[in-house]
């Protein structure tokens, strides 16, 4: 009796399908998702209204997240320093522009903050990804 209560919630276990996400998908869509927030709240407590501030905060979140899909998926057919600088890019670019909405500086000095964390994560992602490897890439 026991083994055919055994089989049976094994069989129930067994054909439950079970749906995982990937890594690749869900890191993009949550960090594009905060950015987009992050990108709204700020440019909304610059003074723009409500709406400007939800509409660039959308386009923040579906820009990130395109990117950010297009880098994880790709990175594994590039060579180290090759997705280090791309990693170094897209940081850059996200920093900069979220400096430039804090309306008080320049778009020079944005700009610059831009490349000095872009160079920062460059830095960071070639030690990490000469150190650790990632499993799959090409080196």
């Amino acid at each position: 009796m026991q083994t055919h209560a055994r089989t049976r919630s094994t069989a129930t276990t067994a054909a439950a399908p079970r749906h995982h996400l990937a890594v690749t998908t869900v890191v993009p869509v949550a960090g594009g998702i905060a950015y987009g927030i992050y990108a709204g709240l700020l440019d909304h407590s610059t003074g723009s209204s409500g709406v400007h501030a939800f509409v660039l905060g959308l386009i923040a979140t579906a820009v990130t997240m395109v990117l950010g899909l297009a880098l994880m998926h790709s990175q594994s057919r590039m060579i180290t320093e090759v997705r280090a600088l791309s990693y170094g890019v897209m940081f850059g670019a996200t920093m900069g522009f979220l400096y430039s909405l804090a309306g008080t500086s320049t778009v020079l000095k944005a700009s610059g903050m831009g490349a000095l964390f872009g160079v920062i994560m460059l830095v960071v992602a070639l030690y990490l990804f000469r150190t650790h490897g990632t499993p799959g890439a090409r080196r």
